[in-house]
């Protein structure tokens, strides 16, 4: 079980650790990833002061089943058959893409799994993802095969400096968490301002940048255009939940290096990284 409170603007997870091993099942842990991102970013933004969003895990029959839950605001009913329907989303306009939700159902689809909702109006959500459990004999025989299921992919930060910007505080806590685990050192603002501060105090104690496009204020291309005069040797890619021809010309223009397509930017973001930085490296 694993429980992440919302206290006082700052994150902080217990894991209790239980007995018992699940069965195996066969997935894609980047798309996992991006899964896990997806219900629990929407969590956060659905819980109050103090919150509390619990993951639980089990198994029963042929399935292994994983829940993301927590006492939020909840989904009201008339809409509750609406919530996977890509670009259907409650947000405000430019806070959501409505495409969360319905990447959260396709991944699942492809996994030949499937994704339930309950919820109640001022009590909570629960999403509970169900996963068939692996056929063993379909496995290769290797002594290793189940270790190789659960491996990470190939991304290796190997010590690599990453400034990521981002104005959703939910998202930069969960980017930072996955581009930790690969070996990258991460540095993360929820002001632009505070991360051009940082850049022109430390120019060379990055070795990337990647900024969200839409944030209040001062947009990505801005803080991608003070980069420049700071570092115009840096690496930048910009984030965007939509990207349009002319986001991605102004970008381009600009001098970004890569575009990251949201709320696919876990996956994308940790691919993109390494393919940048070796691009730099490079002879």
């Amino acid at each position: 079980t694993l429980t992440i409170a919302n206290n006082e603007f700052k994150y902080k997870a217990v894991v209790k650790k239980e007995y018992g091993t699940l069965p195996l099942v066969k997935c894609v842990a980047s798309q996992l990833n991006q899964v896990f991102m997806n219900l629990i970013v929407n969590a956060s933004h659905a819980i109050k002061d103090n919150g509390v969003i619990t993951i639980r895990s089990g198994a029963e029959g042929d399935w292994v089943w994983v829940e993301v839950g927590d006492n939020g605001c909840g989904i009201p009913a008339d809409i509750l058959n609406r919530i996977f329907e890509p670009f259907f989303t409650t947000k405000p306009v430019g806070q959501g893409t409505g495409l969360g939700l319905a990447v959260v159902h396709g991944i699942m689809r492809t996994h030949q799994g499937t994704v339930d909702v309950k919820s109640t109006p001022d009590t909570g959500s629960v999403f509970t993802l169900y996963f068939p459990v692996a056929d063993l004999a379909a496995l290769p025989e290797t002594p290793n095969a189940a270790k190789k299921l659960s491996e990470p992919q190939s991304v290796r930060g190997r010590g690599k400096r990453v400034m990521y910007v981002d104005d959703d505080e939910a998202l930069v806590f969960l980017v930072q968490r996955v581009l930790k685990r690969k070996g990258f050192v991460v540095s993360t603002f929820t002001d632009p301002r505070l991360a051009a501060a940082a850049l022109r105090a430390r120019p060379l104690d990055f070795d990337l940048l990647v900024t969200d496009y839409n944030m209040p204020g001062y947009s990505g291309i801005e803080l991608l255009r003070e980069t420049r005069l700071i570092r115009p040797d840096l690496p930048v890619a910009l984030a965007s939940g939509y990207v349009t021809a002319e986001i991605e010309q102004s970008a381009l223009s600009a001098g970004a290096r890569a575009l990251i397509h949201k709320p696919n930017d876990v996956d994308e973001l940790c691919e993109t990284v390494q393919r940048l930085l070796q691009s730099v490296d490079a002879p």
